[in-house]
Formats: structure tokens, C-alpha cells, sequence
């Protein structure tokens, strides 16, 4: 059975000399399943062999190629609870429609079932990011996780729910060189806190205590929301701020560092194709992230003392801040179909 989408299979069969297009959410999912790819010396979006099997596959199983879809000036309204669960999405910073699995349903807030996600996923107005077992990726029928806002799904919240939501503001931060001291050791090699207590390493925000690195941090803090906010671990790759690490000593290059073909699965499950990105750090660290976000703004320059007045300013200023935003939104614009209103 084939898993290409209904928009998916639109998009391949309505392709003219090979070259497709499509709703950026739908051609980032093709391209990040080599269904199609893009054209180095043109930048246009091609078919792939695997993609014309995968048309046939659905053709086959489906009958007919989909039949292009007729454009609506104003997105049709959905059901009620459909309808809450993209507006609820579209509130929140990280733009997760919010299912049992989420944080939501343990703090009180607005959360949906399976069946809502279900519906508003088909719906085109929300996706699931890639998720990997035990090698191979899973479907959102198998994890059931909470699902993220399309382009469409914000055009929704901006038509019918009178939200004013464009893409995440995501921040990413280099990791530092000095960082908090091992705890102690329990008999059994685990760590152990000053009651004896088992603890699981520090959390990744809390880890990296150099003047440097919390110069950024401060600075990522002033940018965007904390859920927005990662950290590119030189041996861990793209983390959250709680996410518990222990203490490493592993630098850009090293052997068991973050490879750029890891890096590009982290950024790929993060959604940064959908995504206006700011990173602050290193060169070297910058080269990590660019080949799979190559609408990433770096406004950091000179050394690492003017890193970190750069990053002084824009914890002060909003207008320097703001700035950058815009200059991260035209630089996804250079690489993307602009968003509808």
C-alpha cells in the first residue's frame, strides 16, 4: 500500500515536463521523501524515479490521478471541534494542534483526540514531522503524536479565526565548551544527587555555564519563546532546553560529532523548511545546519567578543531584534513560495 498523500499524488500527476509544484508544506514532505528534488542548476522542483512509481503505485490503487483542486478565496469553515483545534494550534508559540500526548492535556489546556487530529491532518491544515523506529520512519497512524500547522492550517486560523499567526520564529544556539560539573556516581555507574537521589543529567539549558554560550542564550530568550529555542550539541545535535544530558567532551569534527547528514534528520523532524530560523554561534557550527536550512540567517560577525555584544544589543533592543526577524522572513521568501494571506 502506498503512503503518498491525496495532495501529495496531486502534485506528482498535474507535474508538466517533469518539473512540479505545490503547496510548500506538501512539496517539503515530497522532497524529504525523495519523491522529487531539486534542480541544482535552476533551482526548479523535479519528479524523481521513486516518485513516478510512487504516482503509479497510487494510481493503481486509487484508480485515477486526483484532479487538480479548486482554489477557495475563504477556506471553508470545519466543524466545530476541527475548527477549535487548528484556532488552539495557531495561539501557541510552537504551533502544535495538541493531542493526549502533549503537555496541554497534563496542564488543563485545550487538547483533542485522535479522531479531531486525524480529520484536520487529511484536511491538509496540520502534518505530522518525521518520526523514526528502530530505523524506519513511522507513519502518524502508528505514534499518534501531536501534529503542527501547515501553511494552509495558518491561513485557516488567519481566515476563520481571526488569528494573526505566520510561521514559527525558531532560534538555534551553539552549545559551549565549558559546562555544569559531573554529579556524583552511584555503585551502579548512574548519577546521584547530594540526597543519593538518581538523577538523569542536566537539563541541556541548564548544562552550558560559559559566558559565551549564555550570551546567546539570553539573547535567543529576548528573540522567541523557550519551545522555540534549541541547542545545536556538538555531539547531540539539535536538543531541547529540557532535554537531560550529562557532561561531554566533544568539539565540532571530532569523530562521535553531529555529522551534517545526522543534522539534517534533526532539522528535518524540527520543521525548519517551515520555518523562519535565526542561529547564533560559530561558523563552524553554522555549516552544520546550512545545507538542510538554507534559508538560515546568521546576523552574528567578527569574534566571540563581538558575538557577545551583538548579542547584549539585540537582548536590549527590539527594533534590532525585529530586524532580524525580517531579514530571516526574506531570506525564507528567497527560498520558498510566499505564504497566502
Amino acid at each position: 500500500m502506498t503512503t503518498l498523500s491525496p495532495t501529495g499524488a496531486r502534485i506528482l500527476a498535474n507535474q508538466t515536463n517533469g518539473i512540479v509544484t505545490g503547496h510548500p508544506a506538501a512539496i517539503a514532505r515530497l522532497l524529504s521523501d525523495r519523491l522529487v528534488r531539486r534542480d541544482p542548476g535552476d533551482g526548479t522542483l523535479r519528479i524523481t524515479p521513486a516518485g513516478r512509481r510512487a504516482l503509479a503505485a497510487w494510481t493503481s490503487e486509487h484508480g485515477k490521478a486526483p484532479s487538480p483542486v479548486r482554489s477557495f478565496s475563504v477556506l471553508p469553515k470545519l466543524p466545530r471541534t476541527q475548527h477549535e483545534a487548528v484556532v488552539t494550534a495557531a495561539r501557541r508559540a510552537d504551533q502544535l494542534v495538541p493531542g493526549r500526548g502533549d503537555r496541554a492535556y497534563w496542564r488543563g489546556e485545550a487538547w483533542f483526540n485522535g479522531r479531531t487530529l486525524a480529520a484536520v491532518h487529511a484536511a491538509g491544515y496540520a502534518d505530522r514531522r518525521p518520526t523514526l523506529f528502530q530505523g524506519r520512519r513511522m507513519t502518524w497512524d502508528e505514534h499518534g503524536g501531536s501534529l503542527f500547522l501547515t501553511p494552509a492550517g495558518r491561513q485557516y486560523a488567519r481566515q476563520r479565526g481571526n488569528v494573526n499567526v505566520h510561521r514559527r520564529r525558531i532560534v538555534l544556539i551553539a552549545c559551549g565548551q565549558e559546562k555544569a560539573p559531573a554529579r556524583n556516581v552511584n555503585e551502579y555507574g548512574g548519577d546521584i544527587d547530594e540526597f543519593g537521589n538518581p538523577v538523569y543529567g542536566y537539563p541541556a539549558g541548564e548544562l552550558y555555564i560559559g559566558q559565551y554560550h549564555r550570551s546567546l542564550r539570553r539573547a535567543a530568550d529576548a528573540l522567541t519563546d523557550q519551545s522555540l529555542i534549541r541547542i545545536l550539541s556538538a555531539l547531540h545535535g539539535l536538543v531541547t532546553l529540557e532535554h537531560p544530558l550529562h557532561p561531554y567532551d566533544v568539539s565540532i569534527g571530532d569523530e562521535r560529532a553531529i555529522t551534517v547528514e545526522k543534522m539534517r534528520g534533526h532539522t528535518e523532524r524540527l520543521g525548519l523548511h517551515d520555518a523562519d530560523v535565526i542561529f547564533l554561534g560559530g561558523r563552524a557550527y553554522a555549516e552544520l545546519l546550512r545545507s538542510s536550512v538554507p534559508h538560515l540567517l546568521t546576523p552574528l560577525t567578527g569574534g566571540m567578543g563581538e558575538h557577545r555584544s551583538q548579542c547584549h544589543a539585540a537582548s536590549e533592543s527590539a527594533v534590532l531584534r525585529e530586524d532580524w526577524w525580517r531579514q530571516a522572513a526574506e531570506l525564507f521568501n528567497e527560498h520558498h513560495v510566499p505564504e497566502a494571506g
